[in-house]
Order: C-alpha cells, then sequence, then structure tokens
C-alpha cells in the first residue's frame, strides 16, 4: 500500500515512520509538513493512503481531505491527531479511519488490518466498461455475453443500482414491439440466459432480480462510467467521445455525459 504522510510537526512524522517500519505492505513513499506539496503529489503520483494531522496551517486536514478526494475518489484517509472533537468532522467526508494521538505500534497494527480490508474491497475483481463498447470483465478476462441478454445487463447497470422495471428494460430493447405476455416471453427467456452466463462465470450475483424489475450490486464491481459521473480525476481520460456505441438507446445517456449532467436518462 502507497501512502503519504502529512503533519507539520517532523518529531510527529519521524514517529509514525518508525512505529509502522517493520509492517511490510505499508510503503510510506512521501513525508510532507506542507499540506500544499502533499496535494500536488497526490495530483502526480499514485497513492492509495494518505495520513493526516487535522490541526495545520494554510489548510485543516479535514480540508486537505476534501480536496485529495476530488482528484482522486478512492484515496484512504486516515486522520492522526491530538484532538477528538474532529471525529464528526471525518465522518461528514467519508474518513476511513481515526488514530488518537499519542499512540503505539499495536495500535497502528490493528488500524492497518481495516486499511487491508478497504484495499480488499477496492480491488475488486469485476469491472465493467461502458465508454465504447459494453464489456465486463472477470480478473481482466472478458466475460462471455452476447445478443439481448447482454443487452440487459448494460441497460441496467446504467442505473447504478436503481431497480428498473422489467417492462421498461422491454420498450427499450424492443423497441416498436407491442407490450403482449408473448412478447414479454422473450424477454424472459434473454434475462435467463443473463443469468445462466453469470453464473457459469461465478459472478451470479452481480445481477438481482427483485418483484418489478432488475438492478445490479454496485458494491461488485469498478465501472468507469460511474467513476466519470463521480468526477475521479483519475478516471477523467477515459472518455473520448463514445459511449455504449452498440446500443442506440445508449446515445440518450451519452447526450447527458456529454453535457456534464451526469443524470440517468
Amino acid at each position: 500500500m502507497r501512502a503519504i504522510i502529512v503533519d507539520d510537526e517532523p518529531l510527529m512524522i519521524r514517529k509514525f515512520v518508525r512505529l509502522t517500519e517493520d509492517i511490510t505492505d505499508l510503503e510510506v513513499v512521501g513525508r510532507f509538513e506542507d499540506a500544499m506539496e502533499a496535494l500536488d503529489y497526490v495530483k502526480n503520483n499514485p497513492v492509495e493512503a494518505v495520513f493526516l494531522d487535522v490541526e495545520m496551517p494554510e489548510i485543516s486536514g479535514i480540508e486537505l481531505a476534501r480536496r485529495m478526494r476530488r482528484i482522486q475518489n478512492s484515496i484512504i484517509i486516515v486522520f492522526v491527531t491530538a484532538f477528538d472533537e474532529y471525529i464528526r468532522d471525518s465522518n461528514e467526508i467519508g474518513g476511513d479511519y481515526y488514530v488518537i494521538k499519542p499512540y503505539t505500534k499495536e495500535i497502528l497494527e490493528i488500524m492497518m488490518k481495516k486499511l487491508r480490508l478497504l484495499v480488499k474491497r477496492q480491488n475488486k475483481e469485476i469491472y465493467i466498461q461502458m465508454f465504447g463498447r459494453f464489456l465486463v470483465k472477470k480478473n481482466g478476462e472478458p466475460v462471455a455475453l452476447s445478443g439481448k441478454a447482454k443487452e440487459i445487463l448494460a441497460l441496467v447497470a446504467t442505473r447504478r443500482g436503481k431497480e428498473i422495471s422489467n417492462e421498461e428494460i422491454y420498450y427499450t430493447l424492443w423497441e416498436g414491439r407491442p407490450y403482449s405476455n408473448a412478447n414479454m416471453s422473450v424477454y424472459y427467456n434473454a434475462l435467463r440466459r443473463l443469468k445462466n452466463a453469470l453464473k457459469k462465470a461465478g459472478i451470479e450475483d452481480l445481477l438481482v432480480s427483485t418483484v418489478r424489475g432488475q438492478t445490479v450490486n454496485t458494491e461488485l464491481f469498478d465501472c468507469d462510467y460511474y467513476a466519470w459521473k463521480d468526477k475521479d480525476a483519475s478516471s477523467q481520460k477515459l472518455f473520448e467521445g463514445e459511449f455504449l456505441t452498440e446500443y442506440s438507446w445508449g446515445e440518450y445517456i451519452l447526450a447527458n455525459v456529454v453535457n456534464g449532467k451526469w443524470e440517468d436518462f
């Protein structure tokens, strides 16, 4: 885990580095007494975690955390401070851990157990690509999906965990066909093929059927479109003007993306 520490007290930085030097999966790649220098470093270098003092000159650790999250939404934020009254502020910005000074090596080892779990959750094995053509990958390898089964998942995934009714899926994908029980059976056959394909790939929990329709479990995967909507700086270069190019309904979402509206259609 590549990490930096930011504290206006050099002695505190040295203490932290000394107490964590035996933690083999933690690499302190940057030590900063100046908050703005730390911010510039995060802009230009890969960093997974940052350890922040709260009370610092120029800008506080809370504000620094906010700015770092704008640059990299997934960065792990740990506040290391002598004051516990900032816990509420930490919670408001989604701080991941809070260490009170003075701390011991044992306390930092407990902290690392939590951080390892966070990293594991972030390094998801499933990735969904929506920029360009729709693609689902598991551990870097494409999952075998095709036809209407694949298109159903693409449409459901654009809703980012929000339910979409079976009727709306049908009307969108089979545009022009009248609604009837017979025609809906075509949809349910495609849905069955999708579920079988996901089960074969070992990712059947990706799609969740509800009483009315379908949704996806967003905790299980990363997605270029989601990262773009979150304005994660590291994802902005991924969009080159193409979005779900094989599906005509993708044009409606593309218009929102290009115009910066960020809504799903």
